[in-house]
Order: structure tokens, then C-alpha cells, then sequence
């Protein structure tokens, strides 16, 4: 299993050979994607034509870029503070760059602050250099659609909630479930994003807030607190995640039973990324959903497949 733990807020990044962008019916942008090691990889563009490799994380707010590339690119390092400088050693600041005109195929051009990572072993992974991986802040304003079927993400022009109101015939129209995300995180001192946080979900008969990230090459993933709330055995300390099953899900009333779980032990670095949002679902429980991101009304549709 530790090859599908590579994960976005761990800093593996991983990902796809440049598809040509496809316009269908509807005003419908498709590109092709490649699905390696779980994660989303595509052929992405910056300064408006510089072709790039990228990874799609829905999970992450503030895209990431690798801190090796800036040199190539012709690319600035700055950096800034999440909170108040008091000039301690405890106040938060991180570095990051300005890269502008970032587009997907179809997608809208954005102007992005990409704070530093690596992805050099993303790029040795791939056996290319992987740019960055990008996140809600690129996704602001935007209906994405991840087509794990066919192996492509769709930027749409309309949302799929509204097409099934008009029986229009819209990618995703169909959806078995229309979750709601929550409020973005509020700081007086920089820009937040809203991120796919979304509740009317219950695990095991207790209800709980579930993070889909398409950048987390997990199925549903607990943080060891989450994990013990909802009466899974944790891992040892010195033992690797260890995978169960749920005896049950409900997400927004589309029921599941035995749905794989992974579970990491307490203080682990897969732990400490996860407790922020105590239950994730990567890659390997969304690849069975046709699943669309509609950032402009804040929700989420899932389609089984």
C-alpha cells in the first residue's frame, strides 16, 4: 500500500503527458489526464503559453510550487506572514512566488501566489519534471469536473445542479449526491479559499466532515483522533497505515457498506496532515464517482460510475 500514500499535504506531489484540449457541447473544455500512483496529473500552461506538467489537488488551498524551477522559469521568491509579525521565532511566514496566466485547456487564466514545495520526488516518480501542484485557489470561480471513467476533467461552463433542474443533458446532471461546502477559513492578513469541506456525511452511525481531495492518493483517511471517534483499533506507533472497512457510509443519503478505510498511527507525519480535517477522501475512494467541484455555488455532485 505505500505506493498509493503519496500525498499532496505531505509534500510527495505526484503526475501527465500534455492532452490536447477537447471543446464539446455545452461549452464544455475536456482534457485528458494521466492517473499515476493515484494522483491527477496534466499538461498545464503559465506566463500564458510555457507548456508545464501539474498535479490537480482540490484539497490544498494555496497551489505549490517546486522551489527548484524558479531559476528556469525567470521566476521571484518573496515572502509574507499568516498572521501578525512580532519579530519571535514563532511567527508564521512563508515564502512564495508569483507566476501568472496559469490555465488548464479551457480553464480560466489565473494569476497564482504559489507558496514553495518540492516535487522532485514527484518529477523522478514520473520520470518528468512535474511544475506544480494546483489547488483551490486556482479552482476559485470555477466548475471542474474529474471523469475518472474516461480519464478526463471537464471544465464546464454551467453546473450540473442546474442542468438536472432543466433536464439538461450536462456531464454530471445526473448526480446521485449534492453536498454543500463549508465556509472558507477567515485571516485578516492573507487571501483564504474555500475548499471542498463538506458535512451530511455519517461513518459508522456518527456524523462527520469529509475533505475530498484529488490530490491525497488515499481511499477514506483518518487522522488517528478521527479514527478512535468512530472505533477503529489504531496502527502501533511503529507500524505503516493499516487498512479496514467502515461498516457503513451515508453521503448526503447515498448509502455504502464495507468501504475501505486507511488509518495511520498517532504523531505520524500522514497523521499530523490529516488533522486538520479529520476524514479525508482521496483518489481511491472518489476514481468511483463521476465528481464535479462547482467552486462558484460552493458544491459538490457525485455520480457513481
Amino acid at each position: 500500500m505505500r505506493k498509493f500514500l503519496i500525498s499532496l499535504a505531505l509534500l510527495p506531489f505526484l503526475v501527465t503527458l500534455c492532452g490536447a484540449q477537447t471543446i464539446v457541447d455545452n461549452g464544455v473544455s475536456e482534457i485528458p489526464f494521466s492517473f499515476e500512483n493515484g494522483l491527477v496529473i496534466v499538461g498545464a500552461k503559465i506566463k500564458g503559453n510555457i507548456p508545464v506538467q501539474v498535479v490537480l489537488s482540490t484539497g490544498l488551498e494555496h497551489s505549490v510550487i517546486d522551489t527548484g524551477l524558479l531559476e528556469k522559469y525567470k521566476l521571484q521568491a518573496y515572502y509574507a506572514w499568516d498572521g501578525p509579525n512580532l519579530g519571535t521565532p514563532t511567527n508564521s511566514a512563508y515564502s512564495f512566488t508569483n507566476v501568472s496566466d496559469v490555465s488548464v485547456g479551457g480553464s480560466k487564466s489565473k494569476d497564482l501566489s504559489m507558496r514553495f514545495g518540492s516535487m522532485a520526488k514527484v518529477s523522478q516518480a514520473a520520470t518528468r519534471e512535474i511544475f506544480a501542484a494546483l489547488g483551490a485557489d486556482f479552482f476559485e470561480g470555477q466548475i471542474v469536473q474529474f471523469d475518472f471513467k474516461k480519464s478526463v476533467v471537464r471544465f464546464l461552463a454551467r453546473s450540473p445542479a442546474d442542468a438536472r433542474k432543466d433536464k439538461k443533458d450536462i456531464p454530471g446532471a445526473g448526480a446521485n449526491v449534492v453536498l454543500r461546502m463549508a465556509q472558507k477559513d477567515s485571516n485578516p492578513y492573507t487571501k483564504t479559499f474555500v475548499l471542498p469541506i463538506v458535512g451530511a456525511v455519517t461513518i459508522n452511525g456518527k456524523e462527520v466532515k469529509l475533505l475530498l481531495d484529488t490530490g491525497r492518493a488515499t481511499p477514506l483517511a483518518f487522522s488517528s483522533s478521527s479514527a478512535k471517534k468512530l472505533g477503529f483499533t489504531l496502527p502501533s506507533e511503529n507500524d505503516g497505515p493499516r487498512t479496514d472497512k467502515a461498516d457503513s457510509l451515508d453521503l448526503g443519503g447515498y448509502k455504502m457498506t464495507e468501504v475501505p478505510v486507511m488509518l495511520f498511527a498517532k504523531g505520524t507525519g500522514a497523521d499530523q496532515s490529516l488533522s486538520k480535517y479529520g476524514v479525508v477522501a482521496g483518489t481511491m475512494f472518489l476514481k468511483h464517482f463521476l465528481v464535479t467541484f462547482d467552486f462558484q455555488n460552493k458544491v459538490v455532485l457525485l455520480e457513481r460510475i
